[in-house]
């Protein structure tokens, strides 16, 4: 072998994430596996479960290598039931504009009057697609628009803008609001449907398996998916997979690298609508983990070096003392070491 194949081995080897030999992927249903066959502690995971049942949960899902070690559920909950994602869905809307991006129909300079010129005040004209995705959009964060029938409506011509774009990181869905409208005017479609054309359907998840809410005739970007806890994994799987499922790429690698990243330095743990562990946002777990995460913690987490994907879903309001980083270390605890 010539010097430069050397070279280019080693090069390739350093750049090319590594990916489990036992993983798999689920087919129209998942391989489950007992914990200690894929190099996790039964005892630990126990743990995990009485966590679980005293946090108000209604299920919980571990996976590892691409199989279910792990699944419960609480009172009247099973497999088939549907919870909110409440702000996970952020995180998938985040999937879906990187695929109008990739497909040239939008960029991230991409700005709000480009595609609703009508915008007010004349500032949030300028607001960018990127800004939008970063919660650096300086929209007035109302808290009660998710009551408003016409809030499409508000945040395009009535919310105010508090900040210059750009300049203030604010957890906002006010300003997200905005994605859903400048999406569908620039690719035709709602996020929605390019989820289940591109996303959904190509990972497995069926019809009966989820909904998303709409508004004034727009999915909601921020705050609309309705589904499993195998869906979510589903989802969380691809993910971990840096968007690939199977052999086919789903959603362009670069992207959701770029999504778990630190979109600006205002709030580093905030990447395109997804958190990460880069700050130690939950210190005994893996820096390199990240999530999506949801209003009581209906979530996906994931931890790259350990082969993880960890779901937690609730319709219940968190009990006292509640704190999900805890659930999330237990399972981590629970791989056993090397």
């Amino acid at each position: 072998m010539s010097r430069l194949l050397v070279w280019l081995f080693v090069f390739l080897t350093i750049i090319t994430p590594s990916v489990d030999a036992q993983s798999v992927f689920p087919e129209a249903d998942w391989e489950v596996a007992t914990p200690d066959s894929h190099g996790m502690d039964a005892a630990g995971l126990e743990k995990a479960r009485a966590w679980l049942e005293a946090h108000n949960s209604k299920s919980g899902t571990v996976i590892r290598h691409g199989r279910i070690v792990a699944e419960w559920y609480f009172g009247d909950a099973n497999r088939n039931t549907k919870f909110a994602a409440y702000s996970t869905s952020k995180s998938l809307s985040s999937m879906a504009t990187g695929l109008a991006i990739a497909d040239g129909k939008l960029s991230l300079d991409h700005t709000v009057g480009k595609s609703l010129p009508d915008a007010s005040p004349e500032s949030k004209r300028s607001i960018t697609v990127k800004q939008l995705l970063s919660m650096t959009s300086g929209v007035h964060n109302n808290s009660e628009i998710n009551m408003r029938e016409d809030l499409f409506s508000y945040a395009l011509k009535t919310a105010e803008m508090d900040h210059e774009p750009g300049t203030k990181w604010d957890y906002n869905n006010t300003g997200l609001a905005l994605l859903s409208p400048v999406f569908h005017k620039a690719t035709g479609k709602q996020i929605d449907e390019v989820l289940k054309e591109r996303v959904f359907s190509p990972i497995g998840m069926t019809s009966d398996d989820w909904t998303w809410e709409h508004r004034e005739g727009f999915a909601l970007p921020y705050s609309g998916c309705h589904t499993t806890a195998r869906s979510l994994g589903r989802i969380g799987l691809m993910v971990l997979h840096h968007g690939e499922w199977n052999g086919k790429q789903i959603v362009p690698a670069s992207w959701l690298k770029e999504s778990i990243s630190a979109s600006q330095d205002l709030n580093p743990s905030y990447g395109y609508l997804w958190w990460n562990n880069s700050t130690g946002k939950w210190p005994k777990v893996p820096k390199d983990a990240y999530a999506a995460l949801g209003k009581w913690d209906n979530n996906i987490f994931i931890a790259p070096s350990l082969d993880l994907v960890v779901i937690r879903q609730s319709d219940l309001a968190p009990a006292k003392g509640h704190q999900i980083a805890e659930y999330y270390q237990l399972v981590c605890d629970a791989v056993k070491k090397p």
